[in-house]
């Protein structure tokens, strides 16, 4: 199934019925459950040529209860992701896979970088059936770190959501 392609049209649907506001700081949410799979998008806006995410949640419903089973499929992840998420502005590498607490945590590496700030991608993988990704960036003038928002074409996105959710299964 093309889940990229199912949220977008969900996204475009939502559009249509949200009436405009005047804070031009707010954020939509969208939540659905769809096969084994529990979503939620946050962004701040879509049109025809991209969508300004803040964060994508995909979350598995069915636990994985054997720990060896949990441990080895969460290594397995973060691999794929990074070989298969090498079209965003920086790959992959992973920086902790805590097997006590089931969980990865992979950021783009080199972040990008100007004069004051660094920025980059992460990942975070919770017991091999939730994936959270997001952007931040990070200040050195002020030393500390923002979660910030990510813009996508409609392509990337469609194709980024497809990849969380073939990696999770």
């Amino acid at each position: 199934m093309n889940y990229g392609a199912l949220i977008l049209a969900k996204l475009r649907d939502e559009k249509t019925k949200l009436i405009e506001t005047k804070a031009k700081d707010k954020f939509y949410l969208l939540q659905f459950a769809e096969d084994d799979l529990n979503f939620q998008i946050r962004y701040k806006d879509l049109d025809k040529l991209g969508i300004v995410v803040d964060y994508i949640s995909i979350h598995k419903r069915t636990p994985i209860l054997d720990v060896e089973i949990l441990t080895k499929k969460l290594e397995q992840q973060a691999q794929e992701i990074q070989e298969r998420l090498i079209y965003l502005l920086e790959a992959f590498k992973l920086l902790e896979l805590d097997k006590m607490n089931k969980r990865a945590q992979l950021r783009s590496y080199p972040p990008y970088k100007d004069s004051d700030s660094k920025y980059y991608y992460e990942i975070v993988l919770d017991e091999a059936n939730r994936i959270h990704f997001q952007r931040y960036q990070y200040s050195k003038t002020e030393k500390r770190f923002e979660k910030i928002t990510s813009q996508f074409t409609l392509e990337i996105f469609e194709r980024l959501i497809n990849d969380l959710v073939d990696i999770l299964k």
